[in-house]
């Protein structure tokens, strides 16, 4: 399963960023209806560098030793504290972030209410997660 989603985000990634790249050399970010069209550019050649680096690890082989460091569930335990510590500190610092631009006026409605439904929604994934989790393992 794993693998098959990293060869999805590398499959992804190859033609965001060749998309990417199309639209300059082509000439159709100047013909794009945004006000930014340089920008769509950069964005979607930044987006697809990043899932073809999210999905490179494909190509590495662990090795034995590995494999049983993977499965350890003292490991395990480590990596899911320290996943949940990451996200609680992303999660505080882009509600400061985005508090911080609304209150210089620099982030207009559209931008705020974006990126506030995107919190909303991690917020809700984790309360679900967490009740699923609790009723299952009791």
């Amino acid at each position: 399963m794993k693998h098959k989603i990293q060869k999805v985000e590398l499959f992804i990634g190859v033609i965001i960023f060749l998309g990417g790249l199309l639209t300059y050399g082509l000439g159709v970010h100047q013909l794009l209806p945004v006000p930014r069209p340089d920008l769509v550019v950069y964005g979607t050649t930044l987006i697809g560098i990043i899932l073809i680096f999210m999905g490179c690890d494909i190509f590495s082989k662990p090795t034995k030793e590995m494999q049983i460091l993977e499965n350890d569930e003292r490991n395990i335990a480590i990596t899911n504290a320290s996943l949940a510590n990451a996200y609680k500190v992303t999660l505080t610092l882009l509600v400061l972030v985005l508090f911080a631009l609304v209150f210089m006026g620099y982030m207009s409605k559209v931008v705020f209410f974006s990126i506030a439904g995107v919190i909303a929604i991690g917020q809700i994934t984790w309360v679900i997660t967490a009740r699923y989790l609790d009723k299952n393992t009791s």
